[in-house]
């Protein structure tokens, strides 16, 4: 006869956890640490949509930055024709490039000095005038 009632939280003798023998040795896993490289390059890659042209289009949050930095710099934003630059040489470093010469027509200084003609008020050129220092920027005027 048995010395042992078995039943509901009662198991088997042969099937109970033996003593100082671990029943799971391993442990618990730990917490993973995320690094800020993985939160910024998850979260540049989401795609997210955007409309062109009447239509809704979808990719990533980093091509439509690119995307805009190039619309900028064609409109004469030397600041943005900087970054794809930056963008550029960074991407040359590691093994991916574009495009090697930028070309800026029109810019915003010569904008703002023909709105100064225009309007009849004298042009006083800021330091955002200065040509860029990258000669792989070619300003051109029209």
């Amino acid at each position: 006869m048995r010395d042992y009632e078995i039943g509901y939280g009662k198991p088997p003798r042969h099937s109970q956890f033996k003593k100082g023998v671990c029943a799971n040795p391993r442990g618990r896993p730990g917490r993973r640490h995320t690094e800020i490289g993985d939160v910024v390059r998850g979260f540049l890659s989401a795609k997210t949509e955007y409309r062109e042209k009447g239509r809704i289009r979808k990719t990533s949050r980093l091509e439509l930055a690119i995307k805009r930095h190039v619309a900028s710099a064609l409109n004469g934003d030397v600041g943005s024709a900087a970054m794809l630059l930056k963008m550029r040489a960074h991407a040359t470093k590691f093994g991916d490039t574009g495009p090697m010469i930028i070309n800026v027509i029109n810019p915003p200084g010569l904008v703002a000095e023909h709105r100064a003609r225009e309007d009849g008020l004298p042009y006083v050129p800021s330091i955002f005038d200065r040509p860029p220092t990258d000669p792989r920027i070619r300003i051109e005027r029209e």
